[in-house]
């Protein structure tokens, strides 16, 4: 490995008062988000690099699959009505209420299935080939890994109360490690 590449650091901590630390040595020493990674089998508020920005396109894509369910849902009455013509005394074969009913289950069902493609797609899952990182048994103990991409030389005072560290080369990203070596 030559000394100037850059390659992922990975740190494990007991406690998310450990793992801020850490987190605020790497802001300090200009690192931005983008180069960081924390990992977590709980959910820890307020524990990710400060200038990260979450951006979620969940909302939008509610909305969208709301609005696609529910013209889906009021063309299926509509045309259905149309597709099977029957004497009924001039009355509509299926009425307003009935149509308002399929068309509100149709606007749930679209933006529940929406949210739910979404949300995975935005966390990458399902991982079918992923192969587990250096660290991960640590993981399943509740403890929490931050992984930083830096070269070999760079400030590594930030795992100071790390529990275990290793190293990963630079072209796998920090989630699907094939070859570990020892920091």
């Amino acid at each position: 490995m030559q000394r100037n590449e850059k390659t992922w650091l990975h740190a494990v901590f007991e406690s998310p008062i450990d793992a801020q630390g850490a987190l605020q040595k790497l802001t300090e020493y200009g690192f931005d988000s983008n180069d960081i990674e924390v990992r977590s089998s709980i959910p820890l508020e307020g524990l990710y690099p400060p200038d990260l920005h979450v951006r979620s396109h969940v909302p939008l894509m509610a909305v969208l699959g709301g609005i696609v369910g529910g013209i889906c849902a009021f063309m299926l009455t509509s045309l259905t009505s149309q597709a099977y013509p029957m004497e009924t005394g001039g009355m509509p074969i299926v009425p307003l209420p009935t149509t308002g009913v399929i068309t509100f289950e149709g606007i749930a069902i679209g933006a529940i299935l929406t949210t739910v493609a979404t949300v995975l797609y935005e966390c990458g899952l399902p991982f079918f080939r992923m192969k587990s990182g250096p660290l991960d048994h640590y993981l399943a103990e509740g403890q929490i890994v931050i992984a930083a991409f830096m070269r070999a030389d760079e400030y590594s005072d930030w795992t100071s109360k790390a529990v275990a560290t290793k190293r990963q080369g630079p072209h796998q990203p920090p989630h699907s490690v094939t070859n570990v070596k020892g920091v």
